[in-house]
């Protein structure tokens, strides 16, 4: 896994949007400038941008959040020197507002609210209620009814116990941000959990509803930081995205699924990728909780995250999904095919997540990597995948009734994975997905495409390395009697007009943790049949339909190796 600091220091031909925090990066990576330095430049990039040289502004994105650009300064101020420049008291004290302080109590009883009438920082007391009225409804989603632990106590730093909101000017664009730095840890547990602070623009023209929801996003912050605040970046923002959708449905977390550096719109790029990118994943955690049954699973990630002190995202969600009878591989495998129907791809009536038809334009093929006429053949293109990425790339087989082959010769001794799509005008769709590791990294497979209108082939590398990750691909109709493909692939049948009191039907050629979600034609999830772990062989699972009204709706089973959507009519 790569450590916190190649994270934070990509190289620049592998640097995405170009924001002032990246560009920081880029020159404490060059020793163009001095870790203390650094420091300040993180902390001002958030709070007053006109102190930074013009190279770190002119042209660059805002990043929304201002929390990155603090755990950078914290993670360099706590191998400083105490007094050094760009050390913790000066940094990343607590703020000092313009004018005279006053103080806001939330009616919640867990916030205190800092604000001024004077100065720079100046406010008025309809806006300290409304982003209170953002946090206590944060709170109750979030602790009460989530059951995430609350953040811990900062021993009385702000006054009291409550958590201290802090209302101020910031850099324009930035919304707000949450800071561990020089907070005291909690003396209750051998974690490496601590408290922290939370500022919020004064800007008003944001919007009510923007704000509100980064009430959430910067109190997740909070709460991350109480299971382990040393954890990357990239996750974090990843969660606290994703929350906002789970406390409010505004749905301005959408915002950054449809332009700019996203999973949907650049997925080759690295689960773990930072600046704009990691707002434009909030779809992985998303994903995790889909798949998983509800919003514990990503909650038990960070409980696997706070158990080991130090940094360990990814072992952390490995063993999540183990938890679940998956493993990190599958997930991801899974979360590729996943995003595939998102966006304008919805309009397929092939649903993975309630909210898809929100996502657009939806999943991004490369002209390169759209296929109308076989044979065909091609490259990893200008953007190889990064780590942890994938390419689609489109086939039409409309024309090609019978079987294809799929050819793939990736880069030597890396680990790939070959996700298999298969789609149909009705709403039928299957996948699998297979894992490549000989040392020649060459894989064929025969994918039937009878009753299908296209294939989407899903290349994906899993090794961590810094190699570029090539990789040449060719798809050719084949005719006669062939490999029978999708054979081993996990399959959902059942009677079709479905009675109530009826059976679904499944074949599981592998044990796993094994779904069924019923989604009605909106895509919203209306019941789910089946959440276990599962042996391989046959299944009959009854299914009551007891408090739906008759009409259509889509089956999908997820399972190890693969899963498929049918649409069924449920008679009343």
């Amino acid at each position: 896994m790569k450590s916190i600091a190649s994270l934070l220091l990509l190289p620049a031909a592998l640097l995405w949007a170009d924001t002032a925090v990246t560009r920081i990066d880029r020159a404490l990576e060059e020793g163009a400038i001095t870790p203390g330095t650094a420091a300040c430049y993180y902390v001002w990039s958030v709070t007053d941008s006109s102190l930074l040289p013009a190279e770190y502004t002119d042209g660059a994105e805002v990043e929304p959040c201002g929390t990155p650009a603090f755990d950078s300064a914290a993670r360099i101020c706590a191998t400083l020197p105490a007094g050094a420049s760009g050390g913790p008291a000066p940094l990343l004290a607590r703020p000092v507002l313009s004018g005279p302080e006053q103080i806001y109590n939330t009616p919640g009883g867990h916030f205190k609210i800092h604000w001024t009438t004077s100065g720079v920082d100046a406010t008025d007391l309809a806006w300290v209620q409304w982003l209170g009225d953002g946090m206590d409804v944060s709170w109750a989603t979030i602790i009460d009814s989530m059951d995430w632990d609350a953040p811990p106590s900062d021993l009385g730093l702000g006054g009291d116990t409550k958590f201290d909101i802090y209302i101020m000017s910031l850099d324009s664009g930035v919304m707000g941000y949450c800071s561990s730095g020089g907070e005291p840890p909690d003396p209750t547990t051998p974690e490496a959990d601590t408290a922290s602070h939370i500022a919020m623009s004064n800007n008003q023209s944001y919007g009510d509803d923007q704000m509100k929801e980064t009430c959430s996003h910067e109190f997740l912050h909070a709460v991350e930081n109480g299971y382990e605040a040393a954890e990357p970046s990239w996750f974090k923002e990843n969660c606290s995205v994703w929350v906002q959708n789970e406390v409010w449905t505004t749905n301005h977390y959408a915002d950054y699924l449809h332009t700019g550096d996203n999973c949907l719109r650049k997925p080759w790029y690295d689960i773990r990728t930072g600046s704009m990118y990691h707002y434009g994943a909030s779809p992985w955690p998303m994903y995790m909780e889909v798949r998983c049954g509800g919003q514990q699973v990503v909650r038990q990630v960070w409980e696997e995250a706070a158990a080991v002190v130090g940094v360990n995202m990814l072992p952390a969600i490995d063993a999540t999904a183990t938890s679940y009878g998956m493993s990190f591989e599958e997930w991801l495998a899974e979360y590729a095919c996943w995003r595939w129907f998102t966006g304008n791809l919805s309009d397929d009536q092939h649903y993975e997540v309630e909210e898809s038809s929100l996502w657009t334009p939806g999943a991004y093929v490369f002209s390169y990597h759209t296929v109308n006429t076989l044979p065909a053949s091609g490259t990893a293109g200008s953007y190889p995948p990064d780590t942890y990425g994938n390419h689609w790339i489109k086939v039409n087989v409309q024309n090609y009734q019978g079987w294809i082959t799929f050819d793939f010769n990736g880069r030597d001794a890396i680990q790939w994975q070959i996700g298999i799509i298969q789609t149909a005008s009705d709403g039928t769709d299957a996948f699998e997905w297979h894992s490549v590791t000989n040392s020649t990294a060459t894989y064929s497979v025969g994918i039937n495409t009878t009753g299908w209108q296209y294939v989407v082939l899903v290349v994906q590398p899993i090794t961590d390395t810094s190699l570029t990750l090539t990789y040449d691909w060719s798809v050719s109709a084949q005719t006669g009697i062939g490999e029978q493909p999708g054979d081993a692939r996990p399959t959902i049948s059942s009677s079709n007009p479905f009675t109530r009191g009826g059976a679904i039907s499944l074949s599981l050629p592998e044990s796993g943790f094994t779904t069924i979600g019923v989604y009605d034609l909106t895509g919203r999830l209306v019941d789910t049949p089946l959440s276990s772990n599962l042996e391989a062989g046959e299944h009959t699972i009854a299914w009551s339909a007891a408090d739906l009204p008759g009409g259509a709706y889509f089956l999908r089973l997820n399972a190890h190796g693969g899963g498929m959507t049918s649409r069924i009519i449920l008679q009343d």
